[in-house]
Formats: C-alpha cells, sequence, structure tokens
C-alpha cells in the first residue's frame, strides 16, 4: 500500500456518500459473522447480487474480494475516486484486464473503515493475511474504555490498527506495537482513511522493543494474536507456555512503562484451564498482582478442543517455524502429554479479556475476580 492522505480521505468520503457501513449492517441481518469475523463467504456472494450496481460493484471488490470488469467500475466509481485508489495502491489489473485488490478487504467496524487483509477461508485470498481481523477485534473493542480524554495509550500487536484508533476516537493519543511491516503500513493507512493520523502513531516493533526506556502510557491494550502457539522450536515446560506464546515476558516488562494511574486490557484466545481459570490468566495476573496491581477477567469457554489446538500447532511449526516433521511431531506430542497430564486436569480452553488496574478495583468482588457466561447446560 501507498499512504497519501488526500487520497485516503477521498475515499473516505466516498464510502461515507455510499453509506457503506449502514449497507454492511443491513446485509449482516442475512448474513451474520461466523466466529473468524467475517460472513459465510458463498452466503455473502450470494446477498451482495441483490444490491444496485454501484454497490454490488463496491462490495464485490472490498467485501467479498472479487474482480470486477473495467466498465463496471468506472461506471460506479467517480473518477477521482477510482485514481485515489490507485494512488493508494488498493487496485490493480488482473490478466484478464479485470480490477481487484491485493488481498484486501475494507471492513467497517465500531464506526471506522479498516482496510484488512482477506480471510484465508475466502477463496479471493490471493496471499496470506498480514492484515489480522477477527472476532476477536470486536471483543477487545467493546472492553475498551467509552472515554480516554488526554490520555496515552500503548497498544500492542496493533494489526490493523482498529483498538489504537478507537481509543484515539475517545480522547486519546495512542502508539500502536507491531512486529508485521505490512500490517504497520496497512494501520498507518488506516490512520488516515479515518483521519486520525494526527493522534495515532504506529511503530514496526517485536512486543515493547521500539517503546522509549522513559516512555509511559496511561492505558494499554493488548489484542494477542492466534499464532504462534508456543514461543519457538522448543516444546514448551508448562501450560502457560501453550496458547498465545507472543506475550510470555511482557507483563513483567510493562509496569516500567506505566503512569501512576495506569490501568489496561489484554486479551489471550485459546488458554487451556480449569473451572474458568486459566494457566495463562495465573501467570499474567502473577505476575502484574507483584507490581500492585488488581485484576478483573472476563472469561469465555472457547469452542477449541486439545485436538484442535493440537492441529492449530502442528500447522504453524510447518508453515511458521519451518521444522522438519519429525521435530513438528515431536513438539506436538510433547504438548500433548502436557496437555494430558495437566493438575488439576483441563477442562477445556477459554478467551480471556484481563482488565488490570493499579490498586483496587472497586467494582470486583475479590482481589482478582473472574466473571462470565457459566458454561451452557447439556441438551435433554
Amino acid at each position: 500500500m501507498k499512504i497519501d492522505a488526500p487520497s485516503l480521505t477521498a475515499i473516505r468520503e466516498y464510502l461515507d456518500e455510499m453509506m457503506y457501513s449502514l449497507v454492511d449492517l443491513r446485509l449482516s441481518f442475512e448474513v451474520p459473522r461466523t466466529p473468524a469475523g467475517f460472513p459465510h463467504f458463498e452466503s455473502l456472494q450470494q446477498a451482495v447480487k441483490r444490491l444496485d450496481p454501484s454497490h454490488h460493484t463496491l462490495f464485490r471488490l472490498f467485501r467479498v474480494g472479487e474482480a470486477v470488469d473495467d466498465a463496471s467500475l468506472r461506471a460506479a466509481v467517480p473518477e477521482r475516486v477510482f485514481n485515489a485508489l490507485i494512488e493508494c495502491e488498493l487496485l490493480e489489473r488482473d490478466e484478464s484486464g479485470a480490477w481487484r485488490t491485493p488481498s484486501l478487504l475494507i471492513v467497517p467496524a465500531e464506526g471506522l473503515y479498516l482496510i484488512v487483509g482477506a480471510p484465508p477461508s475466502y477463496p479471493t485470498a490471493a496471499r496470506p493475511c498480514n492484515t489480522w481481523f477477527d472476532m476477536s477485534s470486536y471483543f477487545v473493542a467493546n472492553a475498551l474504555p467509552r472515554s480516554l480524554h488526554g490520555q496515552r495509550v500503548l497498544d500492542i500487536c496493533s494489526g490493523s490498527g482498529m483498538q489504537a484508533l478507537l481509543c484515539a476516537t475517545r480522547g486519546a493519543s495512542a502508539v500502536g506495537l507491531e512486529l508485521n511491516p505490512e500490517a504497520v503500513e496497512t494501520a498507518r493507512a488506516n490512520a488516515a482513511l479515518n483521519g486520525l493520523d494526527n493522534k495515532v502513531e504506529f511503530r514496526q516493533s517485536n512486543m515493547l522493543a521500539a517503546v522509549g526506556e522513559r516512555e509511559t502510557f496511561d492505558f494499554i491494550v493488548c489484542n494477542t494474536p492466534y499464532a504462534p502457539v508456543i514461543a519457538g522450536p522448543e516444546p514448551p515446560r508448562s501450560l502457560e507456555e501453550i496458547g498465545n506464546s507472543v506475550l510470555l515476558g511482557v507483563p513483567s516488562k510493562l509496569p516500567a512503562h506505566l503512569s501512576g494511574r495506569s490501568r489496561g486490557i489484554i486479551g489471550t484466545w485459546r488458554s487451556a484451564g480449569y473451572r474458568s481459570s486459566t494457566y495463562q490468566m495465573e501467570s499474567i495476573a502473577s505476575q502484574l498482582e507483584k507490581e500492585g496491581f488488581a485484576i478483573f477477567a472476563y472469561v469465555d469457554r472457547a469452542p477449541d478442543t486439545a485436538d484442535s489446538v493440537l492441529r492449530i500447532l502442528q500447522g504453524d511449526l510447518t508453515q511458521r517455524a519451518g521444522l522438519e516433521p519429525e521435530r513438528v511431531a515431536e513438539i506436538v506430542n510433547g504438548v500433548r502429554e502436557l496437555l494430558r497430564k495437566s493438575e488439576p486436569p483441563i477442562d477445556g480452553f477459554y478467551n480471556q479479556l484481563i482488565y488490570f488496574q493499579k490498586g483496587k478495583i472497586e467494582s470486583a468482588g475479590s482481589e482478582r475476580a473472574i466473571f462470565g457466561l457459566s458454561p451452557a447446560p447439556p441438551k435433554a
């Protein structure tokens, strides 16, 4: 992508004029989001066919990810917007002469327009998804404070930039940290697309590496990615190291960058646990409590099973780490044994949003409160 503020402003104004968010909301009544955060592809594809020609073209491009012919595109999009899309490299021509995006979609979310990678489940995804967006993005967004006026925010694992941008709309100045360089550029484009580029800064960073030694923040938000499942090519030594391993070691380093009034939210997903308490949460909470923080956690049962987590781990080690099959099998079997021998025995996997605050949390009924829906009763 190329970040050109005037062009991105023209695109935003066009999306506003087309009531892009409203039409997307209407489509969601018929094709709701899946747990992955996107509508089911075939169902969305069919629903989009019922739109008027201009919206049909727009949504084929930026919600379905399909190619559209030159005549349809030019009939639907004003020339200034067409030129803006070209200038920002949001359109490219394929071998047939049709136009399509570089495997990027535009998703309306929480009052923002977000350029994100096409999900791997969509057949229109032409390359790996480097700017991830899924249902966890909505969960974390809805846990953010309604007002952050005058506060400085740090968004760790910022991805598309959604959380940092939302914090900026609520009065904060924000810094987003993201390892993937393509995601950093996309987040910067999203800042300009939403007119927030003067309030948010995105830095390429391996966790806290790009934070200055004396930089402090009032609010922290961290939505950990689904992978890698473990930290590296060596088998984990404990259950707390299985899940969102990118977070390991970060809680102990955070206090050096927190102001006296600091608080924050950490989202972790697919963590092994027992009776709504997970090994990862216990580790994170204990590290923060040593620094005087109180913990309040929302915990929700995840649909994952041990077998599904092990499949994700196997794919991650093969594709991301590039390990040989024998080594992959060895690590996966080691993790399987850890899960099997856990004490107390795990009863499933959980998603959790961990809220922490300096000092006592008056709303919480205990020092480390856990809340959420209890498991649904079994069907008769």
